[in-house]
């Protein structure tokens, strides 16, 4: 088979993780990146490969992915003035040009298919993509009372392509207490739920179902975080140390930030991997498509991501390959319907036998944070190289199912430039309109409630007879509301709502 000189080919991948424990090094983000692409350089097998790399592209921190006056609290220890270039200097890639990414978790597979475009198009013969978080570590010098020094002054320039964060805050949420993730995917699941036509016990059996099999990789992944992860019987089960984190979700299910974990891939033209000898390790960048769904609001149906559909299929057209012709697959699992979603839009289900994760997601093998898709990355280049699947599917997003990114390895070449030509996702649903101010009756469309200092906190969207979207809230106190909420079906049944103070509005009782 020829293959064209500027193919890019991904030739080694690297991760590193520093448990808690007899091994614990206590490495720093930066030193724990540089380490990663150290082992990359060095997995490569040829001591003159530093030396063709022209580009370090690395992924945005958690601390760098928040404003600046929130910082001192995610890094009490400080935190690198330029993380991209201190972890190419601390590497010695020096030379090489440090590249800032984009936060959010499809940021990963995004520069991926940006390095390999590059590459095609002769602006870069080898580059180098990495990431890394110490949250661990960090958290556990707070609690030990014991400090460190993180803070970097670094010398040389970066290209820092900015947060690019813009959705990740709902304002009219936030005025409800839903805030974060975790506070908000449980409305997009619950919404899942009753397009499944699932009791609320039926479907927290079927979560638990469907992250049996990340549990089971995270077990056997010698990269895993964490020491302990739950039995596959427990996963659903409610307990003192699975508690519920937001209904549906128990704690079981859910990305876990607190890692020390670090991954780095290295991409070449086919002509500079012949030439280093290096050829007969090449991982294909088959396909790949990206695509940004609505605004959360503005989404009539939360239930499905038109967009995450239409990024998979695009991928797999662009590979020339179909779901079937996947080997395993990585799909993101920030959430359970996220995970859920890639199945429906792969159209695989839990019996279908392939892996669905080579890690073991973000609730068992690790989160670190934007940077958890390099791991799902690596694996997939390790998984190939080492003959254990001809053909792998990574699937990554960001925001609250919001910007999605899949990319098709394989042994075998596909495109050249997988940014050559690409389509851009076009939303052809309507969109829905939220009430600014409303009193009376409407039907729930979706919920959630989580635990505050003062008690139980439900959230909920509903449906006004105009058809307008409503977002109301309430302190549960014993009661009908309660009852309902905690113990019965609320999805479908209608509730006074009225205003309460401005742009938010409070749940008063049953219709």
């Amino acid at each position: 088979m020829s293959i064209a000189g500027n193919t890019p080919v991904l030739v080694a991948a690297s991760q590193v993780t520093d448990r808690l424990g007899d091994t614990w090094e206590r490495l720093g983000p930066s030193v724990l990146a540089a380490k990663a692409v150290i082992d990359v350089l060095e997995t490569a097998g040829t001591e003159c490969v530093a030396e063709h790399v022209d580009h370090v592209m690395v992924m945005r921190t958690f601390v760098d992915s928040v404003p600046d006056r929130i910082k001192p609290l995610l890094a009490p220890f400080g935190f690198s003035d330029k993380f991209a270039r201190s972890v190419a200097n601390r590497a010695g890639l020096e030379a090489a040009k440090a590249i800032y990414a984009t936060a959010g978790g499809q940021s990963p597979q995004q520069y991926t298919a940006r390095a390999c475009s590059m590459i095609a198009r002769g602006e870069a013969q080898a580059v180098v993509l990495c990431g890394a978080e110490a949250i661990a570590t960090m958290r556990a010098h707070q609690r030990s009372g014991e400090t460190l020094d993180w803070a970097e002054q670094v010398e040389g320039a970066q290209s820092d392509d900015g947060m690019g964060l813009e959705d990740q805050f709902v304002p009219a949420l936030a005025a409800h207490k839903l805030i974060a993730p975790i506070d908000i995917y449980p409305l997009m699941e619950h919404a899942k739920r009753q397009r499944r036509g699932m009791s609320r016990d039926r479907y927290l059996r079927y979560l638990g179902e469907v992250m049996t099999p990340l549990a089971r990789a995270a077990r056997s992944n010698p990269f895993t975080m964490f020491d302990s992860i739950p039995a596959d019987d427990d996963i659903a089960i409610e307990s003192a140390g699975n508690r519920k984190v937001g209904d549906p979700h128990l704690k079981a299910m859910v990305a876990k930030d607190g890692v020390n974990q670090a991954a780095a891939i290295l991409i070449m033209s086919f002509d500079l991997a012949k030439a280093l000898g290096l050829d007969d390790r090449a991982v294909y960048l088959r396909g790949f498509a990206e695509a940004a769904e609505q605004p959360l609001l503005d989404r009539c149906d939360l239930s499905l991501s038109p967009a995450l559909r239409w990024t998979y299929d695009s991928a797999l057209r662009a590979s020339g390959l179909s779901s079937d012709d996947i080997d395993a697959f990585d799909l993101y699992s920030c959430f359970p319907v996220a995970v859920i979603e890639a199945m429906e839009a792969l159209k695989i289900d839990i019996h279908d036998g392939r892996p669905i994760s080579l890690t073991g997601g973000l609730p068992f093998f690790g989160g670190p944070g934007n940077n958890y898709s390099m791991h799902a990355i690596a694996s997939a280049v390790l998984a190939i190289q080492a003959g254990s699947y001809k053909t792998v599917l990574v699937g990554a997003l960001g925001g609250h199912l919001s910007k999605h990114a899949v990319g098709v390895y394989g042994a075998l070449p596909g495109v050249v430039d997988p940014l050559h030509g690409q389509k851009t996702f076009q939303e052809t649903g309507n969109k829905a309109a939220l009430a600014s101010e409303f009193g009376g009756a409407a039907t729930v469309e979706t919920f959630t409630m989580k635990m505050i200092p003062e008690g139980r906190w439900l959230a909920l969207l509903a449906i006004t007879d105009t058809g307008e979207r409503v977002i109301a809230a309430a302190l549960l106190e014993a009661g009908e509301l309660f009852d309902l909420f905690v113990e019965g079906e609320p999805m479908g049944t209608r509730v006074l709502i009225e205003p309460s103070g401005e742009n938010t509005h409070r749940v008063v009782g049953l219709a």
